[in-house]
């Protein structure tokens, strides 16, 4: 009775050794999923999340364009240039790029060029349709 009962502890700790192991080979890197501020300290709240294929050194800059861009303009605001609704909670794009980068709702809002990609969140992302 003994020997079964520490068998059974030996395969319990085996097979948690072998899902810790599995786990760490997950096809989506955390880094990828993880939001990252592009100023410091914060002041605009634009973060990125979902980088394929491109560092945050190159995602930041145009990140933070597009919300200067929105932010300037008549008034201070460029959104209307940006985006609209289609009713509630049903968002559009009216522009589909910026600098270069193909700008997608997916629902995430997504900046993409040359296979490269990240979504964009801060103060009018997600795009708010109330």
């Amino acid at each position: 009775m003994v020997t079964v009962l520490r068998r059974t502890t030996d395969w319990s700790v085996a097979l948690a050794a072998v899902a810790l192991l599995a786990a760490s080979f997950s096809a989506s890197p955390a880094s990828a999923q993880a939001r990252i501020e592009c100023q410091h300290p914060v002041m605009t709240g634009v973060e990125i999340f979902k980088l394929h294929d491109l560092a945050s050194p190159t995602a930041c800059p145009v990140a933070l364009a597009l919300f200067h861009w929105e932010n300037s303009g008549e008034n201070g605001h460029n959104e209307r240039a940006l985006y609209g609704c289609h009713g509630i909670g049903h968002p559009y794009l009216r522009l589909h790029s910026f600098h270069g980068w193909h700008l997608a709702l997916t629902p995430d809002f997504v900046m993409s060029r040359d296979g490269a990609s990240f979504a964009v969140t801060g103060t009018d992302f997600p795009i708010n349709c109330t």
